[in-house]
């Protein structure tokens, strides 16, 4: 009897492990297809409003392109900013147009994702809007129908003027030039079969923003993906470290990139001073070297959850000539161009505090050590560490 109640044991002891192990596989294979969906799921929606900016920004260049192509005779009175972004519409860039493909090299690389994703339909679905935007991407690069007409050798040519001229003379010329431009071009047949091109490309677009935007509707449904879960994935992969707490902020914080260093004081009672000090290269007409700028903001800071919002009230700007080389005969004129220089643009710096367009609000994080902050403003991260 002891020997077979020992033997049951046994044997109910090694069905439990086997249980509880099949139980934890199947539950890390359910959480990786639940990871791996959702991670595929958001890279396309990223695509999406990729498309979308290229959309937006393109149907605005053809917008103002159209109107100064039909108001040739009138280039005088056209504004500006019209102007510029006809001449932008035509000129090429010279960049290259990329998607983030790095979460689609994971989805092929991965030994497990047909196993683990199960669902055909889903695996196909991606499989299609990857191959569509790879072939996207192909035509907007090296389709000729694609291709701006105009050389960016233009912007040389646009940017060339007198160095002894002021700087209302120097763009009253570049405007001059622009209106010349664009008249000029925008009567060659080239040109004008490019902007012609343009609605039926900002078709294709769309064509293909619609079914992106239905297929991944589709595929959130066959893999049972919730918004929240998409949220609480975006929020994963924007936040480093850890979670800023009033005392933990309360300090001195430096960061020196090249030629740059910037310092936040933070204050217990809720002031905060900041100091940038910035060298960089500057050729004005009568002397090269390099500018140091120093820019100094003083306001009060507060935390709401993990964005750190700061609201300055004061601003003090300041440059350093030193390291320009200059001919005695022309000494007098650097200095009125320094003391100008430093008027217009602290002027400009309190004009912004004063409507309100200096306030800024960024998430802010630590790393475990405390003495490392994460300071980020849209896209842009910048790192700090603790004064001791």
């Amino acid at each position: 009897m002891q020997l077979l109640i020992s033997i049951i044991g046994t044997a109910i002891g090694v069905g439990l492990t086997f249980a509880v192990n099949n139980w934890m596989d199947n539950r890390k294979k359910e959480e990786s297809q639940r990871l791996m969906a959702i991670m595929v799921i958001h890279d396309i929606d990223e695509s999406i409003n990729t498309l979308k900016t290229l959309k937006e920004k393109m149907e605005k260049e053809y917008n103002a392109t159209m109107y100064v192509r039909d108001h040739l005779d009138q280039l005088d009175s056209l504004p500006n900013e019209t102007l510029a972004l006809a001449l932008s519409f035509i000129v090429e860039d010279g960049e290259v147009f990329r998607f983030d493909n790095s979460k689609e090299k994971i989805f092929h690389s991965s030994p497990d994702t047909w196993q683990n994703l199960g669902c055909m339909k889903f695996i196909d679905n991606v499989q299609s809007c990857y191959y569509n935007r790879q072939t996207f991407q192909d035509m907007y690069n090296k389709s000729s129908q694609w291709q701006r007409p105009v050389s960016v050798k233009v912007y040389e040519e646009l940017n060339n003027s007198d160095r002894n001229m002021s700087l209302e003379e120097v763009l009253d010329q570049y405007y001059a030039k622009m209106r010349k431009l664009l008249k000029e071009k925008l009567e060659e047949e080239q040109v004008r079969f490019y902007i012609d091109c343009a609605p039926i490309k900002l078709g294709n677009i769309a064509g293909l923003l619609k079914y992106w935007t239905r297929v991944n509707d589709e595929n959130k449904f066959l893999m049972s993906i919730t918004d929240e879960e998409l949220e609480d994935y975006v929020n994963n992969i924007n936040t480093n470290g850890i979670a800023v707490t009033e005392k933990s902020l309360t300090g001195t914080w430096s960061s020196s990139p090249m030629d740059e260093s910037h310092q936040f004081e933070f204050r217990k009672d809720h002031t905060y001073s900041y100091v940038s000090v910035v060298t960089s290269p500057a050729n004005i007409n009568f002397s090269q070297g390099k500018l140091k700028k120093i820019y100094k903001e003083f306001g009060t800071w507060e935390l709401k959850g993990d964005s750190l919002i700061s609201t300055p009230d004061s601003v003090d700007f300041d440059v350093d000539a030193s390291m320009m080389t200059v001919q005695p005969e022309t000494q007098e004129m650097l200095d009125s161009w320094v003391h100008n220089y430093k008027k217009e643009t602290l002027t400009s710096y309190q004009k912004w505090i004063k409507e309100g367009g200096a306030r800024t609000a960024g998430s802010v994080h630590l790393d475990a050590s405390h003495d490392k902050m994460e300071l980020k403003i849209g896209e842009n991260a910048v790192y700090f560490k603790r004064e001791k």
